[in-house]
């Protein structure tokens, strides 16, 4: 059973968790946090039970609590006060508290509250939403992997209008996926939600978002260097997470440097898609970023090829490349650069502007087995996998 203390006061946390820790088996997370930041720890933690120290006063404003009961209606909630008064607790009660006890509180009467709000919770958890993460990674500078990207995620959202599709950008310094497909930017973007990290949750990720369909919606990059330098690996972790549980689709437009910011999303990512064109410098470098993906455990059912700009007589066929990089080819996307070039310039996905030119038709194709069962994601960490562990 898995427990989530919350507490404002450091002290008081520290005291309860220990008591509580040492008192009953449970999976138990203390998190101090203040009343502004619940939804958020409930939607990144999940519990069985919730237990609030002493947030919650006859004074106090309950909009919060109402809420994050309300989005979770499996959850026991044990309150503990200093003040019961009969209106206090009408209200809790009516509100959906499950058990509300008096403060100073002993670790054992706590764990026996405990025990009984989670029996009296008879609704089986309902099965969180858990989507498929993809991340789409250019192997050279110019190789269209943004491009395909933004459209795919706006060609699976607009074949699916009952499934929800997100893009994020990491390209996190001069990231641009947005313009790809709207032509506005968001007064938020990934440094601004990682700026507030704590408060993330369904709710301020989905006012974070560019719109491009009622369905779709695009993550921006962040806007400056400053704000870059401050977006951390578990801040892209945590984001990538809240995102898989309230989308259907989640696409990741990642750097092609190796470092601990990518390396992050690769990891969480069910497949990786590397794309690349049909001439020497491109598959050169292919094979340079497949050699470390192998040496970060990414194995050959997760790591898929996909040429972009193909040519149906190139110098340098399929097979050489297949050769070459010693992997198949997962998909070609034709060449097309007039329309290619008028999509990107007016920010208007090529599926819209242009449904019959190729390029539009083999993301139309390929976004037909976007959303198709698949494998949970390789778990192995970075370092670990760096280590040959």
């Amino acid at each position: 059973m898995k427990v989530v203390l919350v507490s404002a006061d450091q002290n008081e946390l520290g005291q309860l968790g220990t008591q509580l820790a040492a008192a009953g088996d449970f999976d138990l997370t203390p998190v101090q946090s203040s009343d502004r930041e619940l939804g958020s720890v409930v939607e990144r933690h999940q519990p069985d039970v919730l237990v609030v120290d002493g947030i919650y006063q006859e004074n106090s404003t309950f909009d919060q609590l109402e809420k994050t009961i309300v989005a979770n209606p499996s959850m026991a909630v044990v309150l503990l006060a200093k003040t019961l008064t009969p209106e206090f607790l009408l209200h809790m009660m009516r509100m959906g508290v499950t058990e509300i006890l008096p403060q100073p509180i002993t670790g054992s009467v706590l764990k026996e509250s405990i025990e009984r709000a989670r029996q009296r919770v008879a609704v089986k958890k309902p099965q969180r939403r858990q989507g498929r993460v993809l991340a789409m990674v250019g192997c050279k500078g110019g190789s269209g992997a943004t491009f395909l990207a933004a459209n795919l995620g706006y060609a699976v959202a607009s074949a699916n209008p009952g499934q929800r599709v997100m893009l994020i950008d990491l390209n996190l310094q001069g990231g641009d996926a947005e313009l790809f497909v709207s032509d506005g930017r968001s007064v938020s973007n990934v440094a601004s939600i990682a700026a507030e990290i704590n408060r993330l949750d369904s709710t301020l990720l989905e006012s974070s978002l560019i719109r491009v369909l009622p369905n779709y919606g695009v993550l921006a990059a962040a806007q400056d260097t400053h704000e870059a330098f401050a977006v951390k690996p578990e801040h892209v972790g945590q984001l990538i997470e809240v995102a898989a549980k309230n989308y259907d689709l989640v696409i990741l437009d990642v750097p092609r440097a190796v470092g601990p910011i990518s390396v992050k999303a690769l990891d969480r990512a069910n497949e990786i898609y590397v794309v690349l064109q049909m001439t020497l410098p491109f598959i050169r470098d292919a094979k340079k970023l497949l050699g470390d993906f192998r040496a970060l455990g990414y194995g050959p059912t997760k790591v898929r090829l996909v040429i972009n700009r193909y040519e149906k007589e190139p110098e340098i066929t399929l097979k050489d490349v297949q050769q070459t990089l010693g992997m198949p080819v997962y998909r070609t996307v034709p060449n097309s650069y007039r329309n290619v070039a008028t999509s990107v310039n007016q920010g208007i996905p090529i599926a819209k502007l242009a449904p019959r030119d190729p390029v539009a038709k083999a993301l139309v194709e390929m976004a037909d087995t976007m959303l198709q069962p698949t494998s949970t994601p390789e778990q192995k960490g970075w370092l670990s996998a760096l280590r040959g562990r």
